[in-house]
Formats: structure tokens, C-alpha cells, sequence
């Protein structure tokens, strides 16, 4: 009898861009990953910012006007006839999402990815058609129980797994290192992430006195407005705004710990990064994520939700008590072993059905 080699599965992973933000970073992760695992994985790019490294093949779509751009993705679907399709997108037009389900996407088994606890911005707020996208689609993946739990309560279904973001953290170098003491924080410029309201607290602490920094990375809307704040406080020697860094791991090593202080997030890769490089984390114990990392007083701390005045008060804290600092520091690494990528792996093989 004669045993046939199992046919190499084929998958194409779809997103805007491989830069800038935390879901980019994911969706190239996660490219890697399943190369590494023997998929043959097409990395199908619709703009052409392409900072982050990725695995597979690489197809931009940036060149090419808007409605141009989708027929070529459909005709190179239709071309390479993939096994699975994995969506990192985000999903916000409604008219678009008809388009993709019943057009780009039709006659292919198709995976959702929802990176954040506000569906919207992947379900799009029409509730017809999110429920279409969860009909029709495979399998529907979030990054954190809580968003399961939010998705199949709200659409009473039962087909959505969870996993978590991993991190794949390269060696980390000496050449980033920054001549002060200092906490960070690593994200888009935007509202979302409340960076205004993060130097009032810090300006409000005691670090400044102490000599301790503010350094924030990232780009984004909110440059100007972050500038004026940190000179209407007279921080300019304190507070830093470095930009985009495409190894953000050099900063964190770095750091005394990360601080998150978004309004809401998804399963955020900071603090996975950060816990990974064994730096503590504080962060509001907001909507999702953060609480299914970090385990209060053990390897960060988590501040009472959007309250500004106890975040200032935690960060004197975790400053000022050296015995709580070096526990949370001791027990970072280990505390996120279960995010490992050969965990998160392993989930996306099961969903594909590797084994058939």
C-alpha cells in the first residue's frame, strides 16, 4: 500500500498593512509562524506599507486604485485556489463587507480575525451583515475570551475560538540605549490610547522628580497635540516622543516598565512584549485583554479602569516599593510562557484542520 504525502496546505492571510499598529504586527507574526509550521502562506498586502518582517510569499495591492485593488485580489484568490483564507482587516464599510462575502470571498473557507472588544471596527455596525460575516465565514478567531464571550452573546453563537497573541521577541541589542531612567508606553499617536491624559499623570507623579523619563513610541495623529502638552508642562527634558521604531524590544528591555492606558484594546501586544522581555507592566483594567496578562501585584498592576488619579498614585507606587517591583519583575517571562508561539500555532493547526 502505498502512503501519499499529505498534500502542503495553502493559505492566504489578508491585511491593509504590515506597519504602524499592533494588529500589523500580529498579522505578521502570525504569517511567520505558519510558514515556520509548513504552510505555504501568501502574505497578501491591500496597501504597501510593509515595515513589519513577515513569513510566505509577498502580494502588494498598493499600487492600484481602489476598485482595481479587489478585483486583482479576487482574480489571485481564484488563481491560487488557497485552502483558507485569514482575514487580519479591519472591517468597518458594511457595503464593502457584502462585497468580500459575496464576491471576493465566495466559494473559499474564510477566517475572521477581531482584535478589539469594539466589534464594530471588524463587524461593521450593521448588524445584518455581521451576522452574515459569522454565518458565512469558517471559523470567526478573537484574541481574548472576553471578546468570545461579547461575540456569542451578542449574536447567540457558539463557532468563535480564542487565541491569544504571541510574540516572537528577537535578540535583543545595546545600540538603542538610552542615556536616562525611564517607563514607556508603545502605540498609535490617537485618542484611543489617552497619551495626553498618560503625561498629565506622569507630570502629577513623582518620577519627574526622581529623575525618571516618559518615552513614547509611535506616530499618529495626536503628534502635535502631544507636543504642546508636554511644553505646557514644561516636561520637554522628561517626556520623549521618539516615533516609530520597528524594534520596539530594545526600548522596552530598557525600560523600569511599560504603562497602558488605553480606553479599550483587544489582547495588546505591548504588554505581551513587554512581560515577555521580563519588564512589569502597569495598566487600566480596561476592555480587553489586559487582565487575561497581567495578575495584580504579581508581574504588573492593574489600575482601577480609566481613573487617572489612582494611576498616578500606582506609579509612585511601583516606583517607591522596591519589594513589589523586583516580584513583579521576577515573575514577568514566566507569567506569559502560555502565550508561547508554538502554543498559538498548534490553535491555528487544529482550526485548519491540519491533520486531514
Amino acid at each position: 500500500m502505498t502512503n501519499h504525502p499529505k498534500k502542503q496546505l495553502k493559505v492566504a492571510v489578508i491585511g491593509y498593512k504590515l506597519a504602524e499598529g499592533g494588529l500589523e504586527r500580529v498579522f505578521g507574526t502570525t504569517t511567520k509562524i505558519l510558514q515556520e509550521a509548513g504552510i505555504e502562506v501568501h502574505t497578501l498586502v491591500l496597501e504597501d506599507k510593509i515595515d513589519y518582517e513577515f513569513g510566505g510569499k509577498l502580494v502588494t495591492f498598493g499600487s492600484y486604485s481602489k476598485f482595481i485593488k479587489y478585483f486583482k485580489l479576487r482574480s489571485c484568490l481564484k488563481k491560487q485556489q488557497f485552502d483558507y483564507i485569514i482575514d487580519f482587516r479591519h472591517r468597518i464599510n458594511p457595503k464593502m463587507e457584502w462585497v468580500f462575502l459575496n464576491f471576493i470571498y465566495r466559494n473559499f473557507k474564510f477566517v475572521y480575525t477581531i482584535h478589539s472588544s469594539r466589534l464594530e471596527s471588524y463587524l461593521t455596525n450593521n448588524e445584518m451583515i455581521a451576522e452574515q460575516m459569522i454565518r458565512k465565514s469558517y471559523k470567526v478567531v478573537a484574541v481574548s475570551n472576553f471578546i468570545k464571550q461579547k461575540i456569542e452573546s451578542k449574536f447567540n453563537t457558539k463557532s468563535v475560538e480564542v487565541i491569544p497573541n504571541s510574540v516572537l521577541i528577537h535578540s535583543v541589542s545595546k545600540v538603542e540605549k538610552l542615556p536616562y531612567q525611564y517607563i514607556i508606553a508603545v502605540g498609535r499617536l490617537v485618542p484611543l490610547k489617552q497619551f495626553d491624559k498618560l503625561i498629565e499623570s506622569y507630570a502629577n507623579s513623582n518620577l519627574p522628580q526622581k529623575n525618571i523619563h516618559l518615552v513614547i513610541l509611535g506616530i499618529g495623529e495626536d503628534q502635535i497635540l502631544l507636543e504642546n502638552k508636554i511644553s505646557e508642562l514644561k516636561l520637554e527634558n522628561k517626556v520623549h516622543l521618539l516615533g516609530f521604531k520597528e524594534n520596539v524590544w530594545d526600548y522596552i528591555s530598557n525600560a523600569k516598565f511599560l504603562v497602558l492606558t488605553s480606553q479599550y484594546e483587544g489582547f495588546p501586544m505591548t504588554i505581551l512584549e513587554s512581560l515577555s522581555l521580563g519588564i512589569p507592566v502597569v495598566s487600566f483594567d480596561c476592555e480587553s485583554g489586559p487582565n487575561e496578562m497581567i495578575i495584580n501585584d504579581y508581574n504588573g498592576i492593574l489600575v482601577d479602569n480609566q481613573n487617572f488619579k489612582e494611576l498616578t498614585h500606582k506609579l509612585n507606587t511601583f516606583v517607591e516599593d522596591e519589594v513589589l517591583y523586583q516580584n513583579c519583575k521576577n515573575n514577568a517571562q514566566s507569567s506569559v510562557s502560555k502565550f508561547g508561539s508554538n502554543i498559538t500555532v498548534n490553535s491555528w493547526l487544529q482550526i485548519l484542520n491540519h491533520e486531514n
